[in-house]
């Protein structure tokens, strides 16, 4: 088992591998800075008469994460190693740090903040070191736990005289709602994605008595994503903003994803059966 190892993947699919083996290696003391642990940030104000003071808020501010790996080769080894940190470490992406610690694996999300390449000694090993700003502070799981709502289900068995062992076909269960269990260290939102395979009138995605309603009728190979990830949230019928048809009802602010045991489901005005719902989330932590 690779104890520590780092992919630094851009946003435009291209990946840096510190496989921290032979050529790129990680400090043990000060490889990692900044993935341990987040520290959420308070707002007092003091009391009017008397010591101390009240509690106003509390939030987790932006994290910035630091990583520091030495390249050992040639000199023609290191010039090359240098000319492609160079040409990948570039300003204008966003980048995905993905560190496999102790056999998990937990990722965060942000733009360049730093970067550096040592200059002092060409003779001694390559030096770099970047830091990642995450606006959304918290780590998160590599999988994105993708859930059909409407899951294919046993089948039925129908006998004919040949074949005799029969045809098994498959079914749709259409629960319309399903348990997630999220075991990571505080709540997260969701992405759904709901596709149409026939008429389907004001779908509405909920979580427990809280939900988001869209206003509009789709149809056959219709694509509805409720994305409540993104920054801001969006909206999106076939690729197309629609967060202008969201019902005034309808609440984002109580859609997360509570520790523990929650109920996602999706439902419609009518024509629900028409429709298959997919839920991605991804669990969040506050360290490795």
């Amino acid at each position: 088992m690779k104890k520590v190892r780092v992919i630094v993947r851009r946003d435009d699919g291209k990946e840096f591998e510190i496989d921290n083996q032979k050529r790129w290696r990680i400090p043990s003391s000060s490889g990692l800075d900044g993935f341990d642990y987040v520290a959420p940030s308070y707002t007092t104000q003091d009391n009017a008469f008397g010591n101390g003071a009240r509690l106003i808020g509390s939030r987790i501010p932006t994290k910035e994460r630091s990583v520091k790996a030495t390249f050992k080769g040639s000199l023609e080894e290191k010039r090359e190693e240098r000319e492609k940190l160079r040409r990948f470490f570039q300003y204008s992406h966003i980048f995905d740090v993905i560190v496999e610690y102790m056999g998990e694996k937990k990722y965060c999300r942000g733009r360049l903040y730093a970067y550096s390449l040592l200059t002092a000694n060409i003779y001694k090993d390559l030096e770099l070191n970047f830091t990642i700003l995450c606006t959304q502070p918290l780590l998160l799981s590599f999988d994105d736990f993708a859930r059909n709502i409407a899951e294919i289900g046993e089948g039925l068995a129908f006998n004919f005289e040949i074949p005799e062992t029969g045809v098994n076909f498959g079914t749709f269960t259409f629960a319309r709602e399903i348990y997630i269990d999220n075991q990571g260290d505080t709540e997260t939102y969701c992405r759904a994605v709901i596709e149409a395979f026939g008429e389907v009138t004001n779908p509405k995605l909920f979580n427990k008595d809280k939900y988001i309603r869209v206003l509009d009728t789709l149809h056959n190979g219709d694509v509805l994503e409720i994305d409540l990830v993104s920054e801001p949230i969006s909206i999106k019928k076939n690729g197309v903003n629609c967060i202008g048809k969201v019902d005034r009802t309808s609440s984002f602010n109580d859609m997360t994803i509570q520790l523990g045991e929650n109920i996602i489901g999706y439902t419609a005005d009518s024509g629900d059966t028409n429709l298959a719902c997919t839920v991605y989330y991804n669990e969040r932590y506050l360290g490795l």
